[in-house]
Formats: C-alpha cells, sequence, structure tokens
C-alpha cells in the first residue's frame, strides 16, 4: 500500500537480496549505480529496444511479466538519477572499502528523494576464532568510521539524520573467555545497536552480568528477542503495526524505548504508550549504571 510517489521504496546493496527482504516485490538489489544498467546493444537501439520490452511485459499480469517491469523501472530510475558518480558533504570520510562505497550508495539514493524507506547492507569477516588482537581493532573500527560519515553525510540543512534509524546486528554473540588460540568463539548473547535522530541513548533490556554464575554455558545470556526491538523501529519509525505479518509466530510485543514515535495498535494488543512493557524488564541509560 506504499504510495506511488515512492519509486524506490527498498533497496539491497550488494549482489544478493538479503532473506529478509525476499518476500518484498518492490526492493532494488544493485551492487553500485553505475554498474547497475541493461545492455540492449548498440546505442542506437536503446529506446526503441527498451520500448518493445516493455511492451512486451505490460501485456500481462504473470509474476514474470511484473518482474520484468520493475527490473526496467529500477534501471530507468538509476540511469537517470544516480549515474555519473557521487560527491559526499565535505567530512564524510568514508572508509576506502566495499563496505564505504556501499554506505555512500545509500546515502545517494536517500538524497534523491525517492521514497526509499528500506536499506540493507551486509559486512562480512566476522568469523574469527585466532589472535583477535592483532586485526579486531581494525575490524571493528570499519562499521565505526562508515556509520560516523554516512551520519554526518546526511546531517546537512535537509536533516534527514531525523528520519534515518539505523540498526546494526549480528548473528552470532561471542563467547566471554578467549580459547586457546587467542581469539573467541560463537557464543549466545550479543548487543544490537541502534542509531537514529529519534533514539533513546542508553543500554536496553536486561544485562545478565558476567559472573560465571549469570553465564549460560559460558556465554551471556540471551534476555531479549530481537525481533522485539525490529518491531518497535517498525511500529514507532515506520508506521507498520503489522507485526504478524512481518514475524509470523511473534507474540507479546511491548516496546523497550529503543526510539521514539507514534504507538499503533498491533493486531489484537495495544502497544504500552510509556515506552515500558509490564514485565520485568527494564531500562538503563548512561547516566543511571
Amino acid at each position: 500500500n506504499l504510495p506511488d510517489t515512492m519509486v524506490l521504496p527498498s533497496l539491497s546493496v550488494g549482489s544478493l537480496q538479503p532473506v529478509s527482504l525476499l518476500s518484498s516485490y518492490e526492493t532494488i538489489n544493485m551492487a553500485s549505480p553505475d554498474s547497475f544498467s541493461l545492455s540492449t546493444g548498440p546505442w542506437a537501439w536503446r529506446n526503441a529496444q527498451r520500448m518493445a520490452l516493455r511492451n512486451l511485459y505490460e501485456a500481462n499480469s504473470t509474476f514474470v511479466h511484473t518482474a520484468g517491469l520493475q527490473a526496467l523501472d529500477a534501471v530507468d530510475i538509476v540511469e537517470l538519477y544516480a549515474s555519473g558518480g557521487y560527491t559526499p558533504r565535505p567530512g564524510s570520510n568514508y572508509p576506502t572499502t566495499w563496505f564505504g562505497e556501499n554506505l555512500q550508495t545509500i546515502a545517494q539514493m536517500v538524497k534523491l528523494d525517492l521514497g526509499l524507506r528500506i536499506a540493507t547492507l551486509d559486512l562480512g569477516g566476522w568469523d574469527t576464532h585466532e589472535n583477535e588482537n592483532q586485526y579486531f581493532p581494525d575490524l571493528a573500527g570499519e562499521p565505526a568510521q562508515g556509520l560516523r560519515a554516512l551520519w554526518h553525510d546526511l546531517d546537512d540543512t535537509t536533516s534527514y539524520v531525523n528520519r534515518l534509524t539505523v540498526v546494526v546486528m549480528s548473528e552470532f554473540g561471542r563467547r566471554v573467555e578467549q580459547n586457546y588460540d587467542g581469539g573467541t568463539d560463537h557464543g549466545h548473547g550479543n548487543n544490537l545497536l541502534v542509531m537514529s535522530g529519534h533514539a533513546t541513548g542508553g543500554l536496553h533490556g536486561v544485562w545478565p552480568g558476567l559472573h560465571p554464575d549469570q553465564l549460560a554455558d559460558g556465554d551471556v545470556e540471551v534476555t531479549t528477542d530481537f525481533r522485539r526491538v525490529l518491531s518497535e523501529i517498525l511500529v514507532r519509525r515506520l508506521g507498520n503495526p503489522r507485526l504478524d505479518l512481518v514475524f509470523p509466530g511473534y507474540a507479546g510485543y511491548s516496546p523497550l524505548g529503543v526510539v521514539t514515535g507514534q504507538d499503533l495498535p498491533v493486531g489484537s494488543d495495544v502497544v504500552f504508550a510509556d515506552g515500558f512493557d509490564s514485565g520485568n524488564t527494564g531500562r538503563w541509560d548512561a547516566t543511571s549504571g
């Protein structure tokens, strides 16, 4: 039910569409604006051949026909608005890596005001198990530098950051104790980072502690379902209360107060307006410890 003015509502940056967007037929999958094109032979034939393809795909409404039209629309949009390179806001020092280039692609698409609502980007290389002290600072520094640059790039007179919410998460955590190779193996608990113009700073959820009696088989205990955090962002920042469609089988949602925004009825339940639930969970911030 997105309005027609949203010509690019969803963007997956990279070579593959992530699992989280597989059901989104509006998603454009793009490695870079410069390489996102459609080759139809000599330039003189370009318009005629594209028109012929469009006529073929408009002849029916099957999934294949619809996907073909979406692909043609995507190419036309990107070639028209995003070709010719991108110049970030001065002082936006993106890392000179694949990740940094892809963050610039997201910033570029945001500034084009094409109705972008969701963008996804992966950063690999975290499956480390040995000698982490030699390279982990640089590994963690890349997303830190990149996200700082993205924020600075969008924090201009248009105040895009007031509409921006960035979520950083991993599919695995780390064990508390290092292994015999000077690294850490996969563990249970992990943190999820949120950066937003509407974020409430601090630590949210339950911190179980690091005492051996507080660990779960040597790992930090999992205390918060990641769907709870993402659901709050869906409701309060995207105005989408249909959690039953986004997270089938997930029930009992209540906000942690990670971001501000309007609460909406979620299914048969009403979201708590004060940002806290009635259970035994709570919120900590930098001032209260």
